[in-house]
């Protein structure tokens, strides 16, 4: 498994996956000339896009994109893919989701988020500790949900939306795509494009 990305969200990713019991290798990429060679003495950094290749030729495509901003997921995601890379999805064993839920390619779950039945989400969302999404939530791809975010649905999310640490969403609203729901914040009526909520 290749974790892109060393910063915070890759290395809870890395702690999800021990949590789970993850038995195969896990490896990180990270471009970054300046960063370590290995994290905590046992983690190989790949750097080059040649590495990548060979180490999805002999180890298989899986990897997961640990970025926290939505854009640059999107564009190393689709630079990993465009490298062989097949994108898997990290699901903490602490999440509670509901029966009726498709979890697509590319998502984080992260422990103790709730997720009720029949949730519509786009690839690459990371939804953070202790947030909830209720029943017949449509979110779009490359959604980032903060810790103890309240989403009640039913309720529709643009892609490439931020929601920041405890914003609470109020149900039949729209949100549109590229919107910053600030922190604490609490959404009661529909939110056009590229907005901020404060």
């Amino acid at each position: 498994m290749i974790i892109a990305g060393t910063g915070g969200l890759g290395l809870e990713i890395l702690g999800m996956l021990i949590d789970n019991g993850y038995e195969k290798e896990i490896v990180f990429f990270d471009e970054n000339p300046y960063g370590p060679e290995n994290l905590f003495g046992k983690y190989r950094v790949i750097k080059k896009d040649e590495e990548l290749q060979q180490h999805f030729r002999n180890h298989g495509g899986d990897f997961i994109t640990g970025i926290g901003n939505p854009r640059i997921r999107e564009k190393v995601t689709l630079r990993i893919k465009n490298q062989g890379g097949v994108l898997t999805s990290v699901v903490s064993k602490r999440a509670g989701i509901f029966q009726f839920n498709t979890i697509p390619p590319g998502t984080i779950i992260h422990p103790y988020v709730l997720i009720s039945h029949h949730l519509d989400m786009g690839e690459c969302c990371a939804l953070h500790a202790h947030s909830s999404i209720g029943h017949a939530a449509r979110l779009g791809k490359y959604i980032n949900v903060a810790p103890g975010v309240s989403i009640i649905g039913p309720i529709e999310i643009g892609d490439y939306t931020y929601i920041a640490a405890g914003a609470v969403i109020l149900p039949h609203i729209r949100i549109g795509k590229n919107v910053v729901i600030s922190a604490g914040a609490v959404v009661k009526k529909d939110v056009p494009d590229f907005a901020t909520v404060e």
